[in-house]
């Protein structure tokens, strides 16, 4: 298609045909500079009656990505050089980028085109199509369809073929050429229903009365509430605490580092896309130097091989980004309300306290408190609510204590180790508060717990204060040696400041992000199991149960995402599975 980027959108009946859409959704098969992406951000910016998300789902080979996005750019204007920083130095793969204050969400899938069909789930509005290089036939026709919504409109470049007779057998009607190119214009409204193709009602229409209740203030639930926040929903957090982040999610500073492994695993793959994404989340909302930085991350290997350093990796302060999540205008948080069980009728929620007073009603609600989900949704009252196998899946949750050590340095001290966070055998960071104090960080320690009941919430250690002190001093001397040589005096004078917590583990290490029941259709969902990965993991999960949720993009491959899906089990439970089922 080489029609200009503003005739494609005439002809593809845009901006008119997204208004007062809660949101939009466009995939373009030939991403290149990014012309057309910019041209459609661009249109959506000026219209007033604009959805109050834009998806855009961007094709690139691997030669264009180097060509266009592997050198600095010639390109002045603000929003470009703002895509192209954001897109620089990605691997192939699909990745989640969020520009204009999160309202434009770019998912760009660097590699194979044709690849990406089998593997994305969305319901694209527009699709532009180059199919010269699809291997088009009718089989890539059908394959087209399923990542349509019904009424999508389709511009095509096609190869010489039986274009309409296959067009119209995936489910295209209204195919005609269109008056600027050589290209197909067809709408996607097949005469057979879609069954569950069809895209949640979320989807379809703005509307203020959309209500979703997140229980847990933690960086699991914030993170959901502020990316339902963003695609326009209201949201209300209910916390039993006095504040937020009151439980793991404390930890006074904390690294976003990606996870590697030699076969490039799910969890490395998830961690890649996930640190990325938070740390967008982290420039857009928190202040540089004094919440987070991009300082990158050194990972010390030992025996099994050289360190490596991460670039895109930092650290952050928990609870700001907490905070900074939560103060949406569309969140509302309430404090010191316990949530106890939950009733159903209709298609709403009510939430109900200790007492049984209802503390609200909602039409979703996000699962996010850790242990307390597991205790609700394990309940005999919740079975029909939830998948049959989810107890199992719940069940594996294993509590995991930490205590990280803390305490102050001068800062000319501090200047002498470097500003690069350490880990590998625990994490050291250090980060200067004033012109002549620096703080730092070491530990945490990482061992099995039991679940934490609200008398050791506050402090809740397993071994002595003292003997978690020096199992963090012992592994500084093995991470840097010089730094705990200079620390130790702090360690043996009585011992540093402190802080411990819980945190809520999965058997594999990846959350349980996804629905309560088999399908995601009840309206009840969880993001929980966060383990020590809650800055790398959280902003991706949320991602994820929005786009479920609203019927938009997924942020990474579908098979990639079944990694975090709640309803996955241990493959050796494979007969216990079906024991489950059946009873």
């Amino acid at each position: 298609m080489h029609a200009p980027a503003s005739a494609l959108l005439h002809t593809s009946g845009l901006p008119a045909a997204w208004a007062e859409r809660r949101a939009w959704s466009v995939l373009d098969t030939s991403f290149g500079a990014g012309d057309r992406f910019m041209a459609t951000w661009l249109a959506w910016r000026a219209d007033p009656q604009r959805p109050t998300m834009l998806h855009y789902v961007g094709h690139i080979s691997l030669e264009d990505y180097e060509q266009y996005f592997s050198k600095p750019s010639l390109r002045t204007s603000d929003d470009y050089q703002a895509l192209h920083k954001a897109a620089s130095d990605r691997v192939q793969g699909i990745h989640r980028l969020l520009l204009d204050k999160g309202r434009i969400s770019l998912t760009l899938c660097i590699g194979d085109s044709k690849a990406f069909f089998a593997d994305h789930h969305l319901f694209a509005d527009t699709l532009w199509v180059d199919a010269h290089h699809l291997g088009w036939d009718k089989w890539t026709a059908k394959a087209l369809a399923r990542l349509c919504s019904r009424g999508a409109t389709l511009i095509s470049d096609l190869p010489e073929g039986p274009n309409t007779a296959w067009l119209r057998e995936a489910g295209f009607v209204q195919i005609t050429a269109t008056p600027t190119s050589n290209a197909l214009r067809a709408t996607f409204d097949p005469p057979w229903k879609l069954g569950a193709k069809e895209p949640p009602v979320a989807k379809l229409r703005s509307s203020s009365t959309s209500h979703c209740c997140v229980v847990g203030a933690g960086i699991s639930g914030a993170s959901v509430a502020y990316a339902l926040a963003r695609r326009g929903w209201r949201v209300t957090v209910l916390d039993k605490a006095a504040h937020p982040a009151a439980g793991a999610s404390g930890l006074p500073a904390g690294l976003v580092v990606p996870h590697i492994s030699a076969d490039d695993s799910p969890r490395s793959r998830l961690s890649r896309v996930g640190a990325r994404l938070m740390l967008q989340h982290a420039e857009e909302l928190l202040s540089q130097g004094a919440d987070w930085a991009m300082s990158g991350v050194l990972e010390h290997r030992f025996s099994e091989g050289p360190d490596r350093s991460h670039t895109h990796a930092g650290w952050i302060k928990p609870r700001a980004l907490v905070d900074a999540w939560l103060a949406h205008p569309c969140i509302t948080v309430r404090y010191g309300a316990e949530v106890h069980h939950l009733e159903h009728q209709d298609t709403t929620w009510s939430l109900l306290d200790t007492a049984g007073d209802k503390l609200l009603d909602a039409d979703m609600v996000v699962f996010a408190n850790a242990y307390g989900a597991r205790a609700m949704l394990s309940a005999s009252e919740m079975a029909p609510h939830r998948a049959a196998t989810l107890p199992l899946t719940l069940g594996d949750l294993q509590a995991v204590h930490g205590t990280a050590s803390l305490g102050t340095v001068p800062t000319d001290v501090a200047r002498a180790w470097g500003t690069l966070p350490h880990n590998g055998n625990g994490c050291f960071i250090s980060i200067q508060q004033s012109s002549d104090t620096s703080y730092w960080l070491a530990g945490s320690s990482f061992e099995p717990d039991t679940e934490p009941t609200a008398a050791t919430m506050g402090l809740h250690r397993i071994a002595p204060l003292s003997e978690q002190h020096s199992n963090n001093l012992a592994r500084l001397h093995v991470l840097l040696p010089d730094v705990a040589d200079a620390l130790a005096p702090q360690f043996h004078g009585g011992g540093p400041d402190s802080w411990s917590g819980t945190r809520c583990v999965t058997h594999d290490r990846l959350p349980l992000a996804g629905p309560v029941d088999a399908q995601g259709r009840n309206g009840l969902w969880m993001q929980v199991g966060m383990g020590a990965r809650g800055l790398t993991f959280s902003a991706l999960g949320a991602e994820l149960i929005a786009a479920r949720i609203c019927g938009e993009p997924w942020p990474v491959e579908s098979s990639l995402a079944r990694s975090m899906d709640s309803q996955r089990l241990r493959k050796r439970r494979a007969v216990r599975e079906v024991e489950s089922d059946r009873t």
